[in-house]
């Protein structure tokens, strides 16, 4: 599946010298994984109306609270320490 030239190429982009048992030991490896995604990419997912795998469940609160008026929202926004528009501010995290 991969060949020592493009193993070679690998090794060249990410700067790592590879000895001629590095290699082999390598290309075998590689064609276990890709062997593994060959598999992968024949299993067949069935997806919900909005195109999403699997089951998806709503988490509710667990004080039962639903806001179902703008009325609530406003309440709920009023109450946050800072809000630009109709949204929560928060720190900005990196």
């Amino acid at each position: 599946m991969i060949t020592v030239t493009e193993l070679e190429k690998l090794a060249e982009l990410a700067r790592i010298k590879l000895t001629d048992d590095d290699k082999r030991s390598l290309t075998k490896e590689f064609d276990s994984i890709l062997g593994y995604i060959d598999q992968l990419k024949k299993v067949e997912v069935s997806l919900d109306a909005e195109g999403r795998v699997g089951a998806v469940k709503n988490v509710v609160r667990a004080d039962g609270v639903i806001v179902t008026s703008p009325e609530d929202r406003e309440r709920l926004l009023d109450e946050a320490p800072q809000r630009i528009g109709e949204f929560v501010a928060v720190k900005k995290i990196l």
